[in-house]
């Protein structure tokens, strides 16, 4: 009996507070209400859809790790050096950082960043990352005019995506501070903070932070340039494109000595002197015997302007010799020459026949 007590108390003690939750849950704060399923939201669906777009490879994906959260950004790539890259981005998602923040590039290059600077009044940061194998951004010259078309780009949620629209107005981030903050027809997400703003050239003319009523507001590209050099950066210089002048093609005379095909140096132009018509050779030169060739010296001119034939060494000819000893001078030089010949011989014949004697 007593346990059939005890167990109707409890039973009827269940059915008052199943009678009475819904009462308590009206004037308990603590009280669980139910909950159903939550509304849904296509335009938050739609920051994890693919856009389509191909991403710009200097746009970067900034992961901060806060106590308890984690910020996600963009940031825009502006300068690099032989061993480094300086991100720009916004002040309010790095602030809350305990630790390096994680820098994502589109080409799956990833690095630790360490953050450098921070303007809260104007919502900038910059960041630097170990040099990722992307080209920065050049900085726009100067702010955009009033209606040119402007680019926002960021990574909201977890897809690349860019919306364009044209330059409205430029505002103020407060009392006593100059207009240097653009705003554009474009609609931002949340994840694109941090993200450029892009001209029509492709230049950065500024860096979102905001967005209200399908209107996207960020700090001009003068403030980009006044953050930057607090860390004695100008921002990337353009890089003109080298001139490569065409490879000549192979000379012909030195084709079947360089079977590989690689390119040969152009043979040197002959000047315009040697194409010329040399004309008739001078009277001296058809004299027979006279040298014509390439070793023999061309004429030269004499201090009183007479031609001098220059001196060639060639061999006596023939019909000469034989000319001169048909004459009584060159039969007498003959018989000199043929007696000189004579005593010459008698004389080594005389010394080699004393060395032979014992």
């Amino acid at each position: 009996m007593r346990h059939a007590a005890h167990l109707a108390s409890v039973v009827a003690a269940g059915l008052w507070l199943a009678a009475a939750a819904p009462a308590a849950a009206q004037w308990w704060p603590w009280w669980p209400q139910p909950r159903g399923p939550a509304p849904f939201e296509p335009e938050l669906f739609a920051d994890y859809l693919a856009s389509g777009q191909a991403p710009h490879p200097a746009v970067v994906r900034i992961v901060a790790a806060e106590r308890g959260a984690t910020s996600l950004g963009s940031g825009v790539l502006v300068d690099v050096d032989a061993t480094r890259g300086l991100i720009v981005t916004n002040h309010h998602v790095v602030r809350d950082t305990r630790s390096a923040v994680l820098v994502q590039f589109p080409d799956g290059f990833q690095s630790a960043g360490t953050v450098l600077r921070e303007d809260p009044t104007w919502d900038l940061a910059v960041i630097v990352v170990w040099r990722p194998p992307a080209s920065p951004v050049i900085l726009a010259d100067a702010p955009p005019a009033i209606g040119a078309p402007l680019t926002i780009a960021g990574w909201g949620r977890g897809t690349f995506r860019a919306q364009s629209g044209p330059c409205t107005q430029y505002l103020s981030p407060g009392s006593g501070q100059p207009r240097e903050l653009v705003e554009l027809v474009a609609a931002a997400r949340q994840g694109d903070s941090g993200g450029p703003i892009l001209d029509a050239s492709g230049r950065l003319a500024g860096v979102l932070f905001g967005e209200n009523d399908g209107r996207t507001v960020g700090s001009a590209v003068t403030r980009v340039r006044a953050i930057l050099a607090t860390v004695g950066s100008a921002g990337a210089s353009p890089m003109p494109t080298p001139f490569v002048p065409p490879l000549p093609g192979p000379v012909p005379a030195l084709a079947a000595a360089n079977p590989a095909g690689l390119p040969s140096a152009p043979a040197a132009a002959a000047p315009a002197w040697a194409e010329a018509d040399p004309g008739p050779l001078p009277e001296s030169a058809a004299v027979s015997g006279a040298a014509t060739d390439e070793t023999a010296a061309p004429p030269t001119v004499a201090p009183d302007g007479v031609p001098v034939e220059p001196v060639s060494p060639r061999l006596p000819d023939v019909g000469e010799l034989v000319g001169k000893l048909r004459t009584p001078e060159g039969r007498e030089a003959a018989v000199q020459a043929a007696g000189g010949i004579a005593l010459s011989l008698l004389g080594l014949r005389a010394v080699f026949r004393r060395r032979r004697r014992p």
